[in-house]
């Protein structure tokens, strides 16, 4: 499960000193609560990490949003002492999690397939499967002349079947059988948490606040 505690220490000990009453504490702690959800809902759609640079892109160089359901799922928690931002759904906060820190998981061949379904060995390979073929030294013979090339992705993606890639990829790599399971790493991709900026605004908003109420 991924969670976040809101820092609120010091702004905490400006509220005692204000003698805010437990009700009016919360009420300021939830606010706060829902900024963070907001900057974190924020980064989810603009696919930024906490530095502010860019996620990295899926494995498969495809650019379909990532993580774009995470957002609905995000709760705030509070009591008059504290706020936390988490998942109410547990599976939804693993998967959060994983993303968050990146993590390398094992696959076999049975979870892929349940998951994916059997795939279509007839279809064309996909562009993931030309790469790690041109990555993996696979050459064609040259129309002219004698000797051997790397032919260009578009050629493998259009005359190359996803079985056969298969089959040349174990060949090329010195196993000829398929893999029962294999390592799937999955980089991290930060969205949940607050960079200076953000701890700054969050710290004069409940003070502000603070003063306001009392």
């Amino acid at each position: 499960m991924l969670n976040l505690g809101i820092p609120t220490d010091n702004a905490l000990k400006q509220l005692d000193l204000l003698t805010l009453d437990a009700n009016k504490r919360r009420r300021i702690l939830r606010g706060a609560g829902r900024q963070v959800r907001r900057d974190t809902k924020a980064r989810l759609k603009g696919q930024k990490g906490l530095s502010g640079t860019n996620w990295q892109g899926r494995s498969d160089g495809r650019k379909k949003r990532m993580l774009k359901k995470l957002g609905k799922g995000i709760q705030v928690q509070t009591t008059p002492n504290n706020a936390t931002v988490t998942f109410g759904n547990k599976r939804l906060g693993q998967i959060a999690r994983a993303h968050q820190e990146g993590i390398t998981s094992t696959q076999t061949a049975q979870q892929a397939a349940k998951t994916n379904g059997t795939p279509d060995y007839r279809a064309k390979a996909s562009r993931r499967q030309a790469k790690s073929l041109r990555d993996n030294g696979y050459k064609v013979r040259k129309k002219r002349g004698k000797g051997w090339k790397s032919p260009s992705l578009k050629w493998i993606t259009e005359n190359i079947s996803v079985g056969q890639a298969g089959l040349i990829l174990r060949i090329l790599r010195g196993n000829k059988k398929a893999k029962s399971s294999w390592d799937v790493k999955l980089p991290a991709r930060s969205f949940l948490g607050q960079n200076s900026n953000e701890q700054t605004e969050l710290k004069n908003y409940m003070l502000d606040e603070a003063f306001r109420l009392r």
